[in-house]
């Protein structure tokens, strides 16, 4: 009976030895450019101390650098790339207003590599190809020559061929003047898993075969084997298992003992391969040894994740989460060795039925593994309903409270319009049709300035009424209402006003676009009024999952320890509570203030 591999098997781990080539391929762009700012990585506390003493100086170029390196660690250390995202971009607006250019351009592609990756791809091609003028411009061949491969990858990514192809040609050229070869292998195996992806198997393997030969003839042991690997993955797919075989068993003798991840990849292929051609010892041993690392890595990740936890949590709560973790690794490890003693009795005292007890055993494992994927859930939903019965009362009397507000706004707005803007214009009329019926009081002071009085409260009741009823955000969304508020404000005195947003905003719930504009709307006129500042930046970033609202100015700042809270800062709080959102204010006395309120999207408009 011949067992032909399934083919969704293979899709995981190919996936996860791209993410592997990928990251490869940056540690070694890394370690040639000569940039010790951006590539050195730092701790937290010097983290904080190199931003302190850009806020302090003020130094715009280290407040820029300090959120760079935050984002990286944020990323690598706690996995939260959604703060990563936001400090890169608050890195890129550092950058530009102390007019680094070089630091700017490449924040912005590290920013569009992420970009990407949440498949934005537009906005990370356009991001991309501004980098690339300016590389251009300054005659920088290294990073002109990496934009272009990572722009290359984005227009694979679009199906652009032609894009695509005229990207690589530009390469090509320029590289034949840097000579990076790791870069040159990247891009080709990059192209070798567009083919896989589209499931052109036969050009996947072909050109993962030239990485193959290049990396071999610049000795770059690591990559050339990851090349074997991808092309018997590829011969697999194919059905060629002799040939799978073969590039298999050399990337096995080639691996280092040390890394782990690739040999559990090969292993499970070969066993995969030999099941496939019938040779049933072989394909067993090589499954045993697939599932032991397996087993071997499992315990590795969980002692990852532990170390996750205790940077991201320092409660008392937390720590019983650890002990938990801490626990069910020992259990794992004891069911484990339970498991392997078991597979090795049964192997001796079974070997005529070696093939069914395989299947046995994983089998048994798959169902131990649903079991405890079950059992997490049924506890994560327990805890779930229980948050939601503690905070649906609280949740009912905000909305209550927020929907009579916006009501009395209404109300309020249509008075002012109706009636008592009605009443100031006829007013106004009147005294126009005394000075036309009398010539003589037109030189009249008093007159004049009630006149002038009048005009400018014709104008004020219509600005009122139209902040306490947005109708460009009914008609037009969040963007163009925030959008009309900031250009409403301007003259002498009034501050430079910067609007920027990132993501699309059109499709946003009414209920959390009226709250976003009314927050935006409060810290704004908080600045006007108590921060005396010369520069106001407003940006709106929309993510898959999350929107960012961002309002900072230059000017006095406080000391929050000392500041009271007045009625417009608890209306923020509130609403940001009820949008189920987190606020981080950054700010000292003579440093300017910084409000960034995060707002998740995936459960609004739920009950």
């Amino acid at each position: 009976m011949t067992i032909r591999p399934e083919r969704h098997h293979l899709l995981h781990p190919a996936r996860r030895l791209f993410r592997l080539v990928v990251f490869v391929w940056c540690c070694s762009v890394f370690q040639v450019q000569a940039q010790p700012e951006f590539d050195q990585r730092l701790t937290l506390d010097q983290i904080q101390a190199l931003l302190n003493e850009g806020i302090y100086k003020p130094d715009l170029r280290k407040q820029a650098l300090a959120w760079y390196h935050w984002a990286y660690y944020d990323e690598t250390q706690t996995g939260m790339s959604d703060s990563a995202f936001q400090y890169l971009a608050k890195s890129m607006d550092r950058f530009g207003k102390a007019n680094d250019s070089l630091g700017y351009y490449r924040a912005s592609m590290d920013l569009a590599d992420r970009l990407a990756d949440r498949d934005l791809l537009d906005q990370a091609q356009r991001m991309q190809q501004a980098a690339l003028g300016y590389f251009k411009r300054s005659n920088n061949l290294y990073l002109e020559t990496h934009v272009l491969a990572r722009l290359n990858r984005i227009y694979l990514a679009e199906g652009d061929s032609v894009r695509a192809l005229l990207s690589k040609r530009q390469f090509v050229e320029k590289n034949k003047i840097l000579k990076d070869s790791v870069l040159e292998i990247k891009v080709l195996m990059d192209e070798a898993y567009q083919s896989f992806q589209k499931r052109k198997y036969s050009n996947a393997r072909y050109t993962a075969s030239r990485a193959l030969r290049l990396a071999e003839q610049c000795n770059y042991t690591y990559l050339a084997n990851r090349a074997r690997v991808a092309i018997g993955q590829f011969c697999l797919l194919e059905q060629d298992y002799k040939t799978a075989i073969y590039f298999l068993k050399k990337a096995e003798a080639q691996a280092s003992r040390a890394d782990e991840p690739q040999r559990h990849e090969i292993y499970h292929y070969l066993s995969q391969a030999y099941a496939a051609l019938d040779s049933l010892p072989p394909a067993y041993a090589y499954a045993i040894r697939y599932a032991e690392l397996g087993d071997t890595l499992l315990n590795r990740d969980k002692a990852m994740a532990l170390q996750r936890l205790a940077l991201q949590f320092d409660t008392r709560q937390k720590r019983a989460e650890i002990e938990t973790l801490e626990r069910e690794k020992r259990d794992v490890e004891a069911r484990a060795q339970g498991h392997r003693l078991t597979a090795a009795a049964l192997a001796v005292a079974l070997s005529a039925v070696l093939l069914a007890m395989f299947f046995i055993v994983r089998d048994y494992r798959h169902r131990m593994h649903t079991n405890r994927v079950i059992a997490d859930q049924n506890e994560e939903l327990n805890k779930r309903r229980i948050r939601e019965l503690e905070d649906n009362l609280q949740i009912e009397t905000m909305r209550s409270m927020l929907a009579g507000q916006e009501g009395e706004r209404h109300r309020v707005a249509q008075d002012l319009h109706d009636s008592v803007g009605g009443m100031l214009a006829a007013t106004r009329i009147q005294v126009e049709s005394l000075l036309a019926k009398n010539a003589h009081l037109a030189d009249n002071a008093d007159l004049i300035k009630v006149k002038n009085l009048l005009d400018e409260t014709v104008s004020e009741t219509r600005n009122i009424a139209r902040n306490m009823q947005p109708g460009a955000l009914m008609e037009f969304g969040l963007t163009k209402a925030v959008q009309d508020v900031t250009s409403r404000i301007y003259g002498e005195s009034a501050p430079n006003i910067t609007f920027e947003h990132f993501g699309d905003t059109r499709d946003l719930d009414q209920t959390v676009a009226l709250n976003s504009y009314r927050i935006i709307q409060e810290l704004i006129q908080n600045s006007l009024k108590y921060a005396k500042s010369s520069e106001i930046l407003v940006q709106i970033t929309r993510t898959e999952g999350q929107l960012a609202l961002l309002v900072e100015d230059d000017g006095i700042g406080f000391d929050p320890k000392t500041v009271r809270k007045g009625m417009g800062t608890d209306n923020v709080a509130n609403r940001i509570q009820f949008l189920r959102g987190e606020l981080n204010i950054q700010t000292a006395p003579g440093k300017g203030t910084s409000t960034l309120v995060t707002i998740p999207l995936e459960h609004q408009g739920k009950p």
